[in-house]
C-alpha cells in the first residue's frame, strides 16, 4: 500500500523516533518547572518583589499571584514528570510561558530595569546592572516551541496516561492510495462474484460467450478496439 508523508502526524505518527522525543520533551519541562517551583517556594518575599516589579498587575493581586505559581509550577512539574494528563499539562505550560514572555517584553517595552526572577531572585536591578531581556525571551520562547510540540504529540512512553487509558488513537487519515486499492478490490470482488452465480445457475457469462475478459470491475470484449483516453469505448460495466 502506498504511503503518504502527509499521514505520518506533525511527530511521525507512531513511530518510535516520535515517542522518544515526546518523552524527552515531557521529563525536560517537567524538571524545568520542578526546579523553578522549588527555587522559589522558599523565598515567599523574593517572589513578591519580583511580581511587583513588573508593575503590571494592581498591589491587591501581587500577594496571590506570588504565593501561588511557585505551586502552580510544581505541580505541573510532577504531573509532566508522571506522565499524568500530557497534554493539559502542555498547554497549561504554553500558558505560564507566553504570560511570562508577554510580562518580559512588557517590562524591556517600558524601560524598566529589573530581573525577571524565573530561576533566581527578581526584582528591581542595581543601578548599573545589565538586563537580560533578550537571552530570557529566546530561552522562554525556546521552552514555548517545546510545550507546543509536546501538546500536539504528548503519547510518549514511561507516562500514567499510557498506563491508565492506553495509547492515543491513530487519527492518521487513509491515504488517497489506500482508497484507490481498496475500491479496486471491491471490483474485483464483484466481478468474481457475477461469474460464480452464472455458473452455479448452469449459465454461460458474458466473457466466456465472447472471449470477453475482466479488469478492474470492467468486461472487455474480444475484438474490441480501444481508443486512446476513451475508458468507455474500452470497456462496459457488466449489467
Amino acid at each position: 500500500m502506498s504511503h503518504h508523508p502527509a499521514a505520518s502526524g506533525a511527530l511521525g505518527g507512531r513511530r518510535p523516533w516520535a515517542r522518544v522525543a515526546s518523552t524527552l520533551l515531557r521529563l525536560g519541562l517537567g524538571v524545568l518547572w520542578l526546579v523553578a517551583g522549588c527555587l522559589k517556594v522558599g523565598d515567599a518575599d523574593g517572589m513578591v518583589r519580583s511580581v511587583r516589579a513588573f508593575r503590571i498587575l494592581p498591589e491587591a493581586l501581587v500577594h496571590p499571584v506570588a504565593y501561588a505559581v511557585p505551586f502552580v509550577e510544581i505541580a505541573l512539574g510532577v504531573l509532566l514528570l508522571l506522565g499524568l494528563a500530557v497534554r493539559a499539562g502542555a498547554l497549561l505550560s504554553c500558558l505560564l510561558l507566553a504570560v511570562y514572555i508577554g510580562a518580559i517584553a512588557s517590562a524591556a517595552a517600558r524601560g524598566l530595569h529589573i530581573e525577571c526572577g524565573c530561576f533566581s531572585k527578581g526584582g528591581d536591578l542595581a543601578k548599573g546592572a545589565p538586563t537580560h531581556y533578550t537571552s530570557e525571551l529566546v530561552r522562554d520562547s525556546l521552552l514555548l516551541l517545546a510545550s507546543a510540540l509536546l501538546a500536539v504529540w504528548p503519547d510518549g512512553y514511561l507516562t500514567l496516561d499510557r498506563l491508565l487509558f492506553g495509547p492515543a488513537p491513530d487519527r492518521r487519515p487513509r491515504t488517497s492510495g489506500g482508497l484507490d486499492e481498496h475500491r479496486a478490490g471491491d471490483e474485483h470482488r464483484a466481478g468474481d462474484e457475477h461469474r460464480a452465480d452464472g455458473e452455479a445457475d448452469g449459465h454461460e457469462t458474458d466473457d466466456s460467450r465472447d472471449g470477453g475478459d475482466w479488469h478492474d470491475g470492467y468486461r472487455v470484449r474480444t475484438g474490441d478496439q480501444p481508443r486512446p483516453g476513451d475508458r468507455a469505448g474500452r470497456m462496459r460495466r457488466e449489467r
